[in-house]
Order: C-alpha cells, then structure tokens, then sequence
C-alpha cells in the first residue's frame, strides 16, 4: 500500500506535459540558432531526449506533490527548456541531502 496517492493524471495530462516539454526544447534550440549556431537535426533529437527525461522529472515531481496539470505542464516547458541544466540542479540538491556532495561544481 503506498504511503501517498498519486494523482490521477488523464491521457491529456501526460500529453500536455510532452507536449510542453518538447516545446521548451525546441524553443530553446531555436534560441541557440538566432544567436549564430548551426542548425544539426542530431542536436535537436539529444535536446529532445535530455528535454524528455527532464520532463519525466517533472512529471513524478507532479504526481508526488499533487500539482494540477497546467503547473505541471509549465514547469515540464521550463524544464524542457533549460534541460541539462535542469538535471545537474536536481542531481546537485539530491547529492547535497544525502551526503553533503555536489556543492563544488
């Protein structure tokens, strides 16, 4: 028995948060190639796959904490956005709780 209820998200809901995940990376992609670098569809696809695990983050984050799907879907376009970035922070904090690691980069 879990300790906590997930919340029910529909099929729209986790379509939602794809859907806004992969707009951050594309938009963020976009980004990099108005400020000069060249466009390269391998970039894009490991964007997209960091910005997809990024979003998955999110999306467990969501379902532990109860967030309504459109806060969930906000935060997942964040995350999709900054995507590396996004994970080094989270793994920096989850370092740092469980032993004190990760504050010196």
């Amino acid at each position: 028995m879990p300790i906590k209820e997930p919340q029910n998200y529909s099929s729209f809901s986790y379509v939602l948060i794809l859907v806004m995940t992969l707009l951050g990376a594309v938009a963020s992609y976009a980004y990099r190639i108005l400020n000069g670098e060249e466009f390269r569809w391998s970039i894009l696809l490991l964007q997209a796959i960091v910005a997809i695990f990024a979003g998955a983050l999110v999306l467990l984050a969501a379902s532990y904490y109860t967030w309504a799907a459109e806060f969930a879907s906000g935060i997942a376009g964040l995350a999709g956005w900054s995507g590396a970035e996004f994970i080094k922070v989270l793994e920096k904090r989850f370092l740092k709780r469980i032993g004190g690691q990760g504050d010196d980069n």
